[in-house]
Formats: structure tokens, sequence, C-alpha cells
């Protein structure tokens, strides 16, 4: 026993699980800042902190979130590639989540998936907005028309750091920063 009264294991079962209580908080802020609701931080927390993929129902029990609330969260975080839905023999049907740990993964779907989707839409919209005011003969048309050779511009390169970000790993990228730097 130590000089609190308590084993030595209990105060390190607390202290383990003060700390990721600490992360788990931070981690609701996080999915605030980035738009999410805040139980997918939660959720997140607790798969990050699994040794083993979680059900569904255990998820609920750890969280004290609705049933619906947590299966709505995990739909979406499988489609971030946040989490990872599970079956396990012998379990039958029951959904199992484990979190992906690598968060450049993470960080890399998203960008494949939410800013792909809005480079793709607006490169269509200022191809056919180009397209449309080329043979305008008007002082306006040409001055929308620059504005949207300017804008295509930056699209172009949205997309060529998409596609260095989505094609690159962490290691290589931390390095050509360094290299950078260093230039």
């Amino acid at each position: 026993m130590s000089e609190s009264g308590s084993d030595d294991g209990d105060d390190v079962s607390e202290a383990v699980a003060q700390a990721r209580e600490r992360v788990i908080e931070a981690l609701e802020r996080s999915a605030d800042v980035y738009g999410f609701n805040r139980s997918y931080g939660r959720l997140y927390g607790i798969l990050f902190f699994a040794d083993e993929p979680v059900s569904l129902d255990e998820l609920v029990e750890r969280s004290g979130y609705a049933k619906s609330t947590v299966s709505s969260a995990m739909t979406d975080m499988e489609r971030f590639h946040m989490v990872y839905r599970r079956s396990i023999p012998g379990e039958g049907k029951k959904a199992f989540y484990e979190a992906e740990r690598d968060f450049w993964t993470i960080i890399q779907e998203m960008i494949r998936g939410e800013f792909q989707r809005e480079v793709t839409i607006m490169t269509q919209a200022l191809a056919d907005a180009e397209e449309s005011l080329e043979d305008v003969d008007s002082e306006q048309a040409k001055r929308d028309l620059e504005k949207i050779r300017q804008l295509q511009q930056i699209y172009r390169r949205g997309q060529q750091l998409i596609d260095l970000l989505t094609s690159t790993s962490m290691e290589r990228l931390t390095g050509l920063v360094d290299q950078f730097r260093r230039d």
C-alpha cells in the first residue's frame, strides 16, 4: 500500500484514466473546431485507447450516448477513415470498431475526400464559365474571364498540393520541409 492508503496499482490506474480523459476531452474540442459533433471526439478517443475492437453496444455504454448517436457517428467516422468496422468470428453480425491511429492517414483521406470534391466541382464550373465567356466580346466578359483564369490557376496549384499531400508519406513531407528550410 502507498501512503495514501491505496494500492500502487490503483494510483497507476487512476493516473492512466485521468491521462486518457484529458486526451479524450481534447479530442472532443478538436472535433468541435473542425465542425464535427463533440461526440465524435469522445468516441474516437475511446477507440484510440482500446486495445482491441469495441462493439457498438460497448461504445454506447462507455460514452453514455444514445445508440443512434453512436451508430451515426461511426458511420460518419468510417467515411473519413477515422474508424474501421470489424467483424469478429463467433460474434455474428455484431459490429465492432477500431480507430485508425495513424493521423496522417486520416488527414490524407479527408483531403482526398473533402478537398478533392471541392476542387473537382470548382474546376468544372470554372472551365464551363471560361468556355462560355471566351467568345463574348465585351469589356465585362474580358474582366470576368481574367478573374476566372486567375482562380483556375489557384485551383490547379491546389490540385497539385492535394496530389502531393495524398501521395506522400509524412516522413517524406517533413524531409522536404526540412530541406526547404535549409535552402
